[in-house]
């Protein structure tokens, strides 16, 4: 069995567009940052944390969990807290350049392997109340960094990098690892 420890509806709807077979078993862990913590440490932690405790999992299962961070100046931005929190974290980014880090963590026959992907980002330069348009529009609050790259109309001006690492699944890293899900393909024709 392949279990998905995420319940983003994007990292669902990548996996079925995959044609993999998969079980929904979201984890809810605590995803405070540790003071003085790096950037990539945290997100480590974080995917790895989602996994849970070896000696909980089953292992004639695979089990995949990811995390999306948004980071300017080596701080990570998180998901907005309310309205303000994200005209707050926008205004921030607005017309300067930031990185997305999506990591994963695949856990199959007792070992785990944390990979992940880095997108550069740089936003348009927006008004106050083109920032505030957005958000009443997008409602980005369950988005690191208050915005979809997939959004109509969003702040995103270019990127360089992957785009479905910015959706929040570090697609290509993962594809590289078939070793692992190819058995879980319910298509025999699948890639």
């Amino acid at each position: 069995m392949f279990i998905l420890k995420s319940r983003s509806p994007r990292r669902i709807e990548i996996l079925k567009t995959l044609g993999i077979q998969f079980e929904i078993q979201p984890s809810d862990i605590d995803e405070r940052e540790i003071p003085g913590e790096l950037p990539l440490s945290y997100l480590e932690r974080i995917a790895k944390a989602k996994i849970g405790s070896p000696g909980s999992l089953d292992l004639n299962s695979s089990y995949l969990s990811c995390d999306t961070i948004v980071v300017q100046n080596n701080r990570i931005l998180h998901k907005p807290e309310n309205f303000e929190d994200a005209v707050r974290i926008l205004s921030n980014l607005n017309g300067k350049s930031h990185s997305v880090f999506s990591g994963a963590c695949l856990y199959s026959v007792g070992q785990s392997d944390f990979f992940y992907e880095e997108t550069e980002i740089a936003f348009k330069k927006w008004s106050i109340s083109e920032i505030e348009s957005y958000i009443h529009r997008a409602q980005p609050f369950d988005k690191a960094g208050s915005y979809g790259i997939q959004d109509s109309g969003g702040p995103v001006r270019e990127w360089r990098g992957r785009y479905h690492n910015v959706v929040g699944f570090p697609l290509f890293s993962f594809l590289g690892r078939s070793k692992i899900w190819k058995e879980y393909w319910g298509n025999e024709n699948s890639p």
